[in-house]
């Protein structure tokens, strides 16, 4: 073990070469007993026999275990070294979302500005988020199927459309709880499996007729690219009223709404990996250019070009680490 200060840390930590061009470091902060923060970390610049390293940039996902396959649609992991992160997000689905390193605000597409609490339940969004922390910044999470997020959130999801809860407002001390598991283990697969336990203790395995209808729901926003509401109600056997009071309590949404946001998504997805979206006809369903620009913009934060350009490092990372889950997720998660 050596001992240096990483670029963007304010303490010197210790650290030992895990393989060529990459550290493990162990770096103190403020929990029980002096406990120290494992990161990996690579190395920016070397200097006779010192090194400078830095948090690389990225996000990483994983999928569920298959206990949590009908709860859990990933879980990932986001760094950033820089001391400002300043990036645009695209709308998703519901999240459970811890913030070990960094402090900052969201701006949602509601207009609303929320301040990033340590845990925190990320309600379905309208729209792209804009998301501000000074860092380093470091985020550990889990996407929430719809019956999960219910079973989290209870009776005041639909209230919390385009909007961050403080978790501790639910769950109380067991939100610091898991906010110190999460932070102690040894490595991000350590921080996952905290998470893990956490939602599983917390949410029942589904309503066996709820689940019944997000997974039709789920299937009728992957089986067409420009899925029609007539089709969701002959799948279902609800009629409008009770479909539309269905998908606002499980996905925040109503059924035209939630279709275009994964309508424009799938597409927005594409163009940020480099690919041609007309190859998988993702471009049909739009009246005109104009209308498909504008709900790209809505969704996923940036117009077509500027997603073809790459503008958003972010988006880029969210829609290569998806794709990478391709055939051990839902093709919701990995190519929406």
């Amino acid at each position: 073990m050596s001992r240096l200060r990483p670029e963007g840390l304010a303490a010197p930590c210790h650290f030992r070469q895990a393989a060529a061009g990459t550290f493990v470091c162990a770096i103190p902060c403020n929990l029980p007993g002096n406990a120290f923060l494992s990161i990996r970390l690579r190395v920016w610049a070397v200097f006779g026999d010192c090194a400078r390293v830095t948090l690389p940039y990225a996000i990483v996902y994983r999928p569920p275990p298959e206990h949590l396959a009908d709860r859990v649609s990933s879980f990932y992991e986001f760094t950033d070294p820089a001391p400002l992160h300043d990036d645009v997000e695209r709308s998703d689905r519901q999240q459970l979302r811890l913030m070990l390193q960094g402090s900052g605000h969201y701006h949602f597409a509601n207009g609303r500005v929320d301040p990033s609490p340590r845990v925190g339940l990320l309600g379905p969004t309208s729209g792209s988020i804009r998301g501000i922390s000074k860092g380093p910044t470091q985020i550990v999470g889990a996407g929430l199927w719809p019956a999960a997020w219910h079973a989290l959130a209870g009776q005041r999801s639909p209230d919390w459309l385009d909007h961050i809860v403080d978790a501790r407002e639910l769950f109380g001390a067991r939100a610091d709880a898991l906010w110190h598991d999460v932070a102690a283990a040894p490595d991000m697969e350590g921080r996952f499996a905290a998470l893990a336990e956490f939602i599983a203790e917390l949410t029942e395995p589904a309503d066996p007729e709820h689940l019944r209808f997000t997974r039709l729901v789920d299937a009728w926003l992957t089986g067409n690219t420009d899925p029609h509401i007539d089709q969701l109600q002959a799948t279902t056997g609800y009629n409008q009223r009770k479909l539309e009071r269905m998908t606002r309590r499980y996905y925040g949404l109503p059924p035209k709404t939630l279709s275009r946001k994964y309508r424009a998504l799938r597409l927005a997805a594409a163009l940020a990996r480099g690919e041609d979206p007309d190859l998988r006809g993702l471009g049909e369903g739009f009246y005109d250019q104009s209308h498909l620009i504008r709900e790209v913009k809505r969704f996923a934060g940036l117009t077509p070009q500027r997603l073809k350009q790459r503008e958003s490092r972010l988006l880029t990372e969210i829609a290569e680490g998806r794709v990478a889950l391709r055939g051990s997720v839902s093709a919701l998660v990995s190519d929406a």
